[in-house]
C-alpha cells in the first residue's frame, strides 16, 4: 500500500488564508491613506485659503479701491484746475487788451506832447510829463504782471501731467503687485500735496492770499500725517519740504512775495520725490597679516 505525499507545487489552505488577508491587509491600508490624505488635503484648503485670501489678495483690493479714489479725486482736482487756468487764459487776454489800450494811449499822449511842447505853458506841460510817467510805470506793472502768469500758467500745466503720470504708475504698479501698501499711501499723500500746492500758487496768482494759506496749511498736515511712516533715509528730504511749508506760512498774508518762493521751494523738492533706499556698500576685506 503506497502513501499519496501532496504536491509541492500546490499551495495549502492555510497558505491560500495567509496570501487573502496580506491582500486585504493592503487594501485597507491603501483606503486608510486614501481618506488621510483627502482629510489633510481638505484641511489645506478649509484653512490655507482664506489665509492666502487675507495676506495677499485682500491687502491688493484695498489698495486699488484707494487708487480709484484717488484717481477719482485726482479727476475732480483737474476739473478745477482747468477751470481756473480757463480763468487765468481770460485774465491774461484782457491784460493783454489793457497792454495794448495803453500803449495806443500812451502814444496818443507822446504824440500831443510833441505837438504841445511849445506852444502849451510850463504847468500843463510838468502834469502831462507825470501823467506820461504814471502811464509808463502802470505798462511796465503790466508787463511784469504778464509774465509771471504765463511761468505760472506753464509750471502749473506741467504740474498737472507730473502728478497724473504718478497716479497712472502708482495704479500700474499696485495693479502688478510690486508696491507695499504703505509706500503706495505715502506716495498718494504726497501727490494730493503737489495738487495742494498747485492751487495755492494759483491763488496767489490771483491774489486770493486767504485762500492760498489754506491750502499750505492742508499741505503740510497732509506731509506731517506720513512722517513717521516714511523710511529714516526719506525723513530728511520731508523735513526740509514740511520746513519750507512753515517758512511760506510765516510769510503769508505779509508777504506774499516770500511766500512764493518758499512755495516754488518747496515744489521743486516734491517734484524730486522722497530718495529711495541706499544700496549698501562693499563690504570691506580684511588685510591678511604678514608672517615672520
Amino acid at each position: 500500500m503506497t502513501s499519496e505525499n501532496p504536491s509541492p507545487s500546490s499551495p495549502s489552505t492555510g497558505d491560500r488564508l495567509g496570501r487573502a488577508l496580506l491582500a486585504l491587509l493592503r487594501l485597507v491600508v491603501r483606503v486608510l491613506l486614501v481618506i488621510l490624505l483627502a482629510i489633510l488635503l481638505g484641511m489645506a484648503v478649509y484653512f490655507g485659503v482664506p489665509a492666502l485670501y487675507r495676506r495677499y489678495v485682500q491687502p491688493v483690493e484695498t489698495s486699488i479701491s484707494r487708487l480709484d479714489d484717488a484717481q477719482a479725486r485726482q479727476g475732480q482736482v483737474n476739473q478745477q484746475l482747468n477751470q481756473r487756468l480757463d480763468d487765468l487764459q481770460s485774465r491774461l487776454e484782457d491784460l493783454e487788451l489793457q497792454n495794448d489800450t495803453h500803449k495806443q494811449t500812451l502814444d496818443d499822449l507822446s504824440t500831443r506832447l510833441s505837438s504841445l511842447e511849445e506852444a502849451a505853458p510850463s504847468q500843463d506841460l510838468a502834469q502831462i510829463k507825470t501823467r506820461l510817467d504814471k502811464m509808463e510805470t502802470a505798462l511796465q506793472a503790466t508787463s511784469a504782471n504778464l509774465d509771471q502768469i504765463n511761468k505760472d500758467i506753464a509750471a502749473i500745466d506741467q504740474a498737472m501731467a507730473q502728478t497724473s503720470a504718478q497716479v497712472q504708475d502708482l495704479a500700474n504698479q499696485s495693479a502688478a503687485g510690486e508696491t507695499p501698501l504703505q509706500a503706495i499711501r505715502t506716495e498718494l499723500q504726497l501727490v494730493k500735496a503737489m495738487q495742494l500746492l498747485i492751487r495755492s500758487r494759483l491763488s496767489l496768482v490771483e491774489n486770493n492770499l486767504g485762500l492760498a494759506e489754506e491750502d499750505v496749511r492742508a499741505a503740510r498736515q497732509l506731509l506731517a500725517s506720513i512722517a513717521g511712516d516714511v523710511p529714516p533715509y526719506q525723513v530728511e528730504t520731508l523735513s526740509a519740504i514740511i520746513a519750507r511749508l512753515d517758512a511760506a506760512l510765516s510769510n503769508l498774508p505779509p508777504r506774499p512775495i516770500l511766500a512764493a518762493e518758499d512755495l516754488e521751494a518747496a515744489w521743486q523738492l516734491l517734484r524730486s520725490g522722497l530718495p529711495g533706499e541706499p544700496t549698501p556698500g562693499p563690504t570691506p576685506t580684511p588685510t591678511p597679516l604678514a608672517t615672520p
